[in-house]
């Protein structure tokens, strides 16, 4: 109940109320005065009533009221009270529930920004997000991460000196078996890509071999290779160099090709800088081994790989056949880049050996 119809309540019992008399004389007069001043006062006590609510108890003890009207002032005081308790209560629980949703939309809405910002753009692999997304942190770029899910696997290499019961068939010396075994895995493709990948791997679309469209390809579709495929192959190039009696009989002494050498001298060199580029920090530990005075490395390292089976399986799926290359002849327009293969054939052709050729001048 509010305080002003409490007080509207209260007026209406006093006004129902018989006065109480006090030190009435017999005197018709002193009677009057003692009545006009009992209602003096009751009007003093009704505007008091008015202008202060919180008093209102207060008030009702200074008359003789009858009991029921205490009560009824006493009630709605009370009532009051647990209302405006209440009403605290709700108000303070209110705000502390929409501070508590506000802080949490906030924190939801920063680190989803943080994320896009930075992390899903972050060299680290973790972070990173979609198809080969471990894969794409260490890449400059290649349209296979878009198209082939290329698993990480973890192995251990076996770096054993000694081959043991069963070798692989790499570390075999020279015969059909082992060349077939190294030929399928260095096996290098051509394959078709789009403009706009060629401009993303940094290169310029106008230098480029572009496929004709009469041959059925669509426009702006270009020639590529896998550069993991040219690796093994000049792996494989060097491996034969290494068996040069078995591959180039130098019982006849035939001399090998000028280009053969150069061929060698750009695998070495290839196969260097890719093991720079991607140098791992993979650790080498050493163990106590019979017949070794010191301690010997333990090559079997174990190891995170991608799988070289679902790339070259994509190259054999998407390769052109050689049938198709051979139709690819040079366009009546095409950009023409300078070579130095003739001046370095004629200054290999004045060495006698491939010892007395200057490398430095390729």
């Amino acid at each position: 109940m509010q305080p002003a119809k409490a007080m509207n309540t209260l007026m209406d019992i006093l006004a129902t109320q018989p006065l109480p008399k006090y030190n009435m004389i017999s005197d018709r007069r002193g009677s009057q005065r003692t009545r006009s001043k009992s209602k003096s006062k009751l009007r003093l006590r009704q505007l008091q009533l008015h202008e202060s609510d919180n008093d209102s108890e207060k008030t009702l003890l200074n008359f003789n009221l009858p009991k029921e009207v205490i009560e009824v002032s006493t009630d709605t005081e009370t009532t009051l009270s647990e209302l405006e308790g209440s009403r605290k209560r709700w108000t303070w629980f209110h705000i502390q529930a929409c501070l508590t949703v506000f802080n949490i939309t906030l924190f939801i809405g920063t680190a989803f920004c943080y994320y896009e910002t930075f992390l899903a753009h972050s060299p680290f692999p973790w972070y990173s997000k979609g198809m080969n997304g471990q894969l794409s942190a260490f890449s400059y770029y290649s349209p296979l991460l878009d198209v082939v899910d290329v698993p990480i696997k973890v192995e251990q290499i076996n770096g054993s000196l000694f081959p043991g019961p069963s070798p692989s068939i790499y570390r075999l010396p020279p015969s059909p078996e082992v060349d077939e075994a190294w030929e399928t895995v260095s096996r290098v493709a051509m394959f078709n890509i789009s403009t706009s990948d060629v401009v993303k791997l940094g290169k310029d679309p106008a230098k480029t071999v572009r496929l004709p469209e009469s041959l059925g390809f669509p426009p702006e579709t270009h020639l590529a290779q896998l550069d993991s495929i040219h690796q093994i192959h000049c792996l494989n190039a060097l491996r034969k160099a290494v068996f040069f009696n078995y591959y180039f009989d130098a019982k006849k002494k035939k001399k090998l090709n000028r280009l053969h050498w150069i061929h060698l001298s750009h695998c070495a060199g290839i196969i260097l800088q890719n093991l720079m580029c991607q140098a791992n920090l993979d650790v080498i530990t050493l163990n106590w081994v019979n017949t070794q005075v010191n301690p010997f490395p333990d090559f079997s390292v174990n190891k995170k790989c991608r799988d070289f089976g679902a790339i070259k399986k994509w190259q054999d799926e998407n390769k052109l056949s050689e049938e198709l290359l051979r139709k690819i002849v040079r366009p009546k327009e095409y950009v023409e880049l300078p070579s130095p293969i003739q001046d370095i054939l004629n200054a290999f052709k004045e060495a006698k050996t491939p010892w007395d050729f200057d490398w430095s001048s390729m």
